[in-house]
């Protein structure tokens, strides 16, 4: 499978994280102000470091008279109220904590090292946490930092990760079985699902606890529902681990559910969502409730025709979207710094591949192939997209540029490279034209002001009108 460039950026740059450091128990200056509990507080100031900052979800029932689980979050744009606000809702259902950061982004991992250092210490600082129920979660980059602050900061003794859209961060090193929690959503239409349904089985494999949940989508952030689904279980094994009191009726109400699960895949002959909940019965549920029924049926199942013709049948789908991702990638090597006639040609290839297989998605006869032909196509969007990141981090922004506008040409109702190639054109010192990106991103449907004055890469067009009458036109709508 393709590991996404993001992925090898961490395994270059991880010897920049170093750690969390232990939280201090002096604050200095005044102590903190009282934050507000029941609400969503987009911005909570480090007093550590006033350059950092997170959005911050505090059950209405908090007290510092108890200890409280908390859940850090990092979204890949820097935006930490993306996360908490989905995650207000099950936090406020079984009394979680949710932080997440404002600073840490995509391609910076230094940048996200100190912010997840800052919002550690702060959070520590401030709260009343059970440091035997601490989590992280995030969505595509922001998945692999949390994966990586959990397999790094051992002295963060995460319990459990919450990985939206990607897996498992490339330290560079093989991954070993491991203790904690991991839950993984994943969209079908997501480019990043042969690598979940990969890891599901190495986990599995290895009997390391994870669950699993593919939902109808892109490469995004899951549904709330999804949400709710990923802390009811940590929630379940905290209790099991004995690190939440039991609840017997949610006990009883998650394992009726997956009971249901069970039965619904049998009637339906999906043998995958028939091990899932198999697995679940069995592995969430021992010391809670008799699952001794479920252990034969599980062991059953792992040996049957029908698992290893669907385990067959999704590693041909793996395959299949490796094999149209490779017959156009290869152009995207070099391009920016192709020979005008070389530009011109792979230019054509790459427009013409990628435009084949949306209209191959599109009239599919069958789901499975229009879902393999939609990944492989978004599979070569977020390479363009991150091959242009990857020469803005080098300062070629004559080639980011390049990359950028090639993909805003492939998707030209997506305002996001559109966006992106502001920020290049920014950087090479073409404001007027940035601008101009910028009422285009709008014009495709960006909306969010707040990203548009926050972005670093932009700064340098905050002084000027027109870039404040976009800003002052999206508050308005």
């Amino acid at each position: 499978m393709r590991i996404e460039l993001l992925a090898r950026t961490l395994a270059v740059l991880v010897v920049l994280w170093v750690g969390i450091a232990p939280a201090s128990s002096q604050t200095p200056g005044s102590p903190p102000a009282p934050l507000a509990v029941g609400q969503v507080v987009d911005s909570v100031i480090c007093i550590g470091d006033p350059s950092e900052s997170y959005a911050l979800y505090l059950p209405s029932a908090y007290t510092p008279a108890k200890r409280w689980p908390i859940i850090y979050a990092f979204d890949p744009g820097a935006q930490g109220r993306v996360p908490v606000r989905l995650y207000k809702d099950a936090a406020e259902k079984y009394g979680y904590i949710v932080a997440g950061s404002n600073n840490s982004r995509n391609f910076s991992m230094a940048e996200s090292s100190k912010a997840a250092n800052a919002m550690w210490q702060d959070t520590h600082a401030r709260l009343s946490l059970d440091e035997r129920q601490t989590y992280t979660t995030g969505f595509s980059g922001g998945a692999r930092i949390a994966g990586l602050v959990a397999l790094r900061c051992a002295e963060c003794k995460i319990a459990g990760v919450i990985a939206h859209g990607a897996g498992y961060p490339d330290t560079g090193q093989p991954w070993q079985k491991d203790a904690f929690l991991y839950f993984l959503a994943v969209g079908d239409q997501d480019f990043n699902w042969p690598e979940v349904i990969t890891i599901r089985r190495e986990r599995e494999d290895m009997g390391s606890p994870y669950r699993v949940r593919v939902f109808p989508g892109e490469h995004q952030w899951a549904p709330a529902a999804v949400i709710e689904d990923a802390v009811e279980w940590i929630h379940l094994k905290a209790m099991q681990a004995g690190t939440q009191p039991r609840t017997p009726a949610f006990i009883d109400r998650f394992f009726n559910r997956m009971q249901m699960e069970a039965s619904d895949a049998q009637k339906g002959e999906d043998a995958i969502a028939q091990l899932g909940a198999y697995r679940s019965l069995v592995a969430d549920f021992t010391g809670l409730k008799d699952v001794g029924e479920y252990e034969g049926k599980l062991e059953t199942l792992k040996k049957s025709d029908e698992l290893k013709k669907a385990r067959k049948k999704e590693a041909e789908a793996i395959a299949e979207q490796q094999s149209l991702v490779a017959g156009i990638s290869a152009g995207f090597g070099g391009l920016a710094e192709a020979s005008a006639d070389q530009k011109i040609e792979s230019r054509r290839a790459l427009l013409e591949g990628m435009t084949y297989l949306k209209r191959q998605a599109e009239h599919a006869k069958r789901e499975d192939q229009r879902l393999v032909r939609l990944r492989a196509y978004n599979d070569l969007w977020s390479q363009g997209i991150e091959t242009g990141h990857v020469e803005f981090a080098r300062k070629h922004f004559a080639n980011a540029e390049y990359y950028f506008r090639l993909m805003a040409d492939v998707s030209p109702d997506e305002p996001w490279p559109v966006l992106l190639l502001a920020e290049a054109r920014t950087a090479m010192g073409n404001k007027k034209q940035a601008i101009k990106d910028i009422r285009e991103a709008v014009r495709r449907g960006l909306k969010n002001a707040d990203y548009l004055e926050q972005d670093p890469n932009l700064r340098a067009l905050s002084s000027e009108a027109e870039f404040q009458r976009i800003i002052a036109e999206l508050r308005t709508k």
